[in-house]
């Protein structure tokens, strides 16, 4: 408790804006659909930047992202972090690399999603985190917003650099960590032909069986597994001349998590133009997901998964009564699964002949960004969305930023978007073993009654630059439909008939439930972040998030599970001597509930807590930096006792060594 409020103290005398002023950057590219300055874009935007990523230890990049207003982590049945905006799921933020969509949380099924393990820290330039829904430019899946990981770009000079980070744990029951990743990139042709190429292998060896304490019910719960990850990527950047650049790009990762093994290929070749008469980009992009063992443990179920995406916009700026810049563009995406054991049918029931199934659609947009006046822009958007099993639908978007005085920028805006249900979601062939047993739990299929989701959403906020100083608030409102859900299902045969989602029995005796439509789920609350850069060698950066999320479908309002209602960091950066920096961060999450039954009675909820790192970084050469700290110094564990919990590692110490060539 005194952590907690030393931790909310501090928050709430540094009120607001997510870094310091100096690591900003000059423009940010997510919030709309051309590159704005940061204080000038429309939409609640935070970033992380070079330092940032370089300052921590991080094998997986949602754990910095946890340090953002607005962002939670939960972790899914296998245990990777999730990201959460706003109280909404991991399954509405869409995760882009360099714009390009990547396979979201649930995109294809549990266990076979995007890995933010796979692209190695050192390969990133920033990562912007837009909060908030963009339906109206990137369509479904995000309706929570988005993350955008912005990689580095080709050099003019040769360049390259080599990491090598090891955590290790104090208790000798919990795993350590191994990380190496190098890259290279440099001019074959001056001013015309360049390459990248990147590498990377890291490791968290598992847990011993024993770190979890028997629950309540004397079961413990499944330690962390071991996560391996591999990487390698390969990018070529042709300037034949002023006016056009064309970037191909190609990469390949696999993923060993816990003996589910999965492989990823990517490619994308991409074409930008600027010209008198506007600017164009295209884009030919797509990705196969090889699921090699499957998802029920004991069992080798390997599946196929493959994405394909064509689109391209135009922009281009004119005077019509006051400055406009308008941008148009469109989208044609095809996704495939191939999936035997999953996509036959329920098991004891006649197998289908043709275990896959095929999605497709195309989408319109039109984004208009109008200087009312030379303090007031107002960015009005649509996109249209025609989805074979769904038909069209429409995402209207307006969003006002106004500066009315210098430093002092306020925004609001309103807007609509929707998520289709996934291929396996919407698929009544589709079935998973679930409820923690491929023999005794249940059973869940896919439904052709889904109907896709859709919200409506609002929010106003205000920021003021000082200088040396900022602060900022934003309040945001969200209003979800039709959201798409699996949680009312249980392994009890006499208490399944009573869901309202039970389909019926399998041949041995296993409860099945479909997916099914929640009517409606309200999250709302305050984003609160400030800065304060002291002594022009100490800035403190402190960010505070209240969020209410709730069930509102029933007679009463039900709070969401692993929704925290008070998030709160804290991080000082301290430029001790030319080549020393001291950094500092406190994280603080609220109690939040784990179960909440559909009557409401009998709420289970897990304690808050507070973890503080320290870090030091030492540039002991121009081309060579030490880092070096400990996390969680305070030592404060939370232990894993339901299975969509995670494990939150006591006290580690880390070092890092990382040269570089200019």
């Amino acid at each position: 408790m005194r952590s907690r409020k030393i931790v909310l103290a501090v928050a709430a005398a540094l009120p607001i804006a997510a870094a310091a002023q100096q690591e900003l950057p000059a423009v940010v590219v997510t919030g709309s659909a051309t590159a704005k300055a940061f204080e000038d874009a429309p939409a609640s935007i935070s970033v992380l930047t070079r330092e940032d990523i370089e300052r921590r230890p991080v094998q997986e990049l949602n754990e910095l992202l946890g340090t953002v207003p607005g962002v939670t982590l939960n972790r899914s049945g296998n245990m990777v972090p999730g990201v959460q905006l706003r109280g909404l799921g991991s399954a509405y933020t869409l995760i882009l690399i360099d714009g390009r969509r990547v396979n979201s949380t649930s995109a294809v099924f549990r266990g076979n999603d995007y890995d933010f393990g796979w692209i190695p820290p050192e390969e990133i330039e920033r990562i912007e985190v837009v909060r908030g829904p963009m339906s109206s430019l990137y369509g479904s899946d995000a309706i929570g917003g988005v993350v955008n990981i912005i990689t580095k770009k080709v050099g003019q000079s040769w360049r390259g650099s080599a990491r090598a980070d090891g955590i290790f744990q104090e208790n000798s029951l919990a795993g350590d960590t191994w990380a190496v990743n190098a890259t290279v990139s440099g001019p074959l042709i001056a001013d015309t032909l360049g390459v990248r190429l990147t590498g990377a292998m890291d490791r968290r060896a598992a847990d011993d069986p024993s770190l979890n304490p028997p629950a309540a019910n004397g079961i413990s719960q499944p330690a962390m597994p071991n996560l391996q990850n591999q990487f390698l990527s390969g990018r070529m950047a042709w300037t034949p001349n002023a006016s056009n650049d064309v970037i191909l790009d190609l990469e390949t990762s696999s993923r060993d998590h816990g003996g589910f093994e999965l492989d990823r290929d990517a490619w994308s070749i991409a074409h930008s133009g600027r010209y008198d008469f506007g600017s164009t980009q295209l884009r030919f992009y797509g990705d196969v997901t090889k699921n090699q063992t499957g998802t029920v443990t004991g069992q080798i179920n390997p599946n196929r998964a493959e994405m394909m995406v064509l689109d391209g916009k135009y922009s281009n700026q004119f005077d019509l009564l006051v400055p406009q810049t308008l941008s148009i563009g469109g989208e044609y995406r095809n996704e495939e699964l191939k999936d035997p054991a999953n996509l036959s049918g329920p098991p004891g029931f006649p197998a289908r002949t043709d275990p896959s199934t095929e999605i497709s659609q195309w989408a319109l947009f039109l984004e208009d960004d109008i200087a009312i006046t030379r303090d007031f822009t107002l960015t009005a958007g649509v996109r249209y969305d025609d989805h074979e099993k769904f038909g069209g639908h429409t995402s209207p978007r307006i969003y006002g930023v106004y500066r009315p005085l210098q430093g002092l920028t306020l925004r609001a805006g309103y807007s609509e978007a929707f998520r289709a249900p996934t291929l396996l979601q919407n698929s009544p062939y589709w079935g998973s073993v679930s409820c923690g047993s491929p023999t005794v739990g249940c059973y869940i299929i896919g439904s052709e009654e889904l109907e896709p989701e859709t919200s409506e959403s609002w929010e106003v906020g205000a920021m003021y630059d000082g200088g040396f100083w900022g602060l900022g608030a934003t309040y945001f409102d969200n209003r979800l439909k039709n959201m798409i859900d699996i949680t009312n299902r249980t392994a009890n045969r006499v208490l399944a008939p009573t869901y309202p989602n039970f389909v019926g029995f399998l041949p041995d005796g296993r409860p099945i439930f479909r997916y099914e439509n929640i009517a409606s789920v309200e999250t709302s609350g305050v984003e609160v972040s400030g800065r304060l850069g002291l002594f022009s060698s100490l800035n403190i950066t402190a960010n505070y998030t209240y969020t209410d999320a709730k069930n509102t479908s029933g007679t009463i309002d039900l709070p969401l599970t692993y929704r925290p209602e008070n998030v709160a960091n804290i991080t000082a950066d301290w430029q001790a001597l030319p080549d020393w920096v001291f950094s500092t961060v406190i994280s603080y999450t609220g109690s939040q509930y784990i179960s909440v039954p559909a009557n409401g009675l009998n709420l289970i909820s897990a304690e808050a807590f507070t973890t503080a790192d320290i870090m030091a970084a030492w540039n002991v050469t121009r081309n060579f930096t030490l880092r070096f700290g400990v996390l969680n110094v305070a030592d404060e564990t939370v232990d894993r006792t339901n299975t969509l919990e995670f494990n939150v590692d006591g006290r580690r110490y880390f070092v890092s060594l990382t040269g570089r060539f200019f």
